[in-house]
């Protein structure tokens, strides 16, 4: 296992108070009459479907305007809210010290995604960020960065691990046929209830480690 992927929102940072003040703010903008529901549990996929979920909401014109309101307040005042979550700098730092080459892989746009990485100190941890907008057309689904990063690395599947907390974190690293380490403590479900194959359940970051080491130590 030379190569790992991390989802960045309830994985690696929390980034739930900024998402939730941007999507209120979004939701008041644009549909000033509307409940603002409780995000927390549609966090994960793009913004737009987040609304989408969230709000019962299908007309494509109000998705859009809310993924603008959103968007001018997250690339301000809302990524600034993010916290890496306890133990990450320290597991990742061993990580790369047990000789892993590490990736991002996120479903947030690429500005906002190096933003916070470089603001938390965790972005030299990292060979690579694959974000939707990582290519011109954009990826669709997270599945779809996952399988062309594959094949652009040659990465061999079962060597590579995924780490996530998310039904589409589990279905890119099936779709890739990389093991899918899921954590317990984000914003997602695939520790408790997923389609695809759960190989690991990491209960904090720094369990990270129970796999790594192990491995380095059967490869020398």
């Amino acid at each position: 296992m030379a190569h790992i992927f991390f989802d960045l929102d309830g994985t690696l940072v929390d980034s739930f108070p900024g998402i939730e003040y941007s999507a209120q703010c979004a939701v008041t903008s644009v549909l000033p009459d509307r409940v603002i529901p409780d995000f927390r549990s549609f966090i994960g996929p793009p913004i737009r479907e987040v609304f989408r979920r969230a709000l019962g909401e299908d007309r494509a014109e109000i998705l859009r305007e809310l993924e603008l309101a959103f968007r001018k307040s997250y690339d301000g005042a809302g990524l600034r809210r993010t916290q890496a979550f306890p133990g990450v700098p320290e597991a990742l730092a061993t990580v790369r010290e047990l000789g892993f080459q590490c990736h991002v892989l996120t479903n947030k746009p690429q500005r906002a995604t190096q933003e916070i990485l470089q603001n938390l100190s965790l972005i030299s941890f990292f060979d690579g960020v694959v974000t939707p907008d990582s290519r011109l057309p954009a990826y669709t689904t997270k599945t779809e960065a996952a399988l062309a990063t594959s094949r652009k690395l040659g990465l061999s599947g079962p060597e590579t691990l995924l780490v996530g907390d998310s039904a589409d974190d589990a279905a890119a690293a099936a779709a890739c046929g990389f093991r899918f380490a899921a954590v317990c403590f984000g914003y997602g479900n695939a520790h408790r209830e997923c389609v695809s194959e759960v190989h690991f359940r990491l209960e904090s970051f720094g369990e990270l480690l129970h796999i790594c080491e192990p491995l380095t130590i059967l490869n020398r």
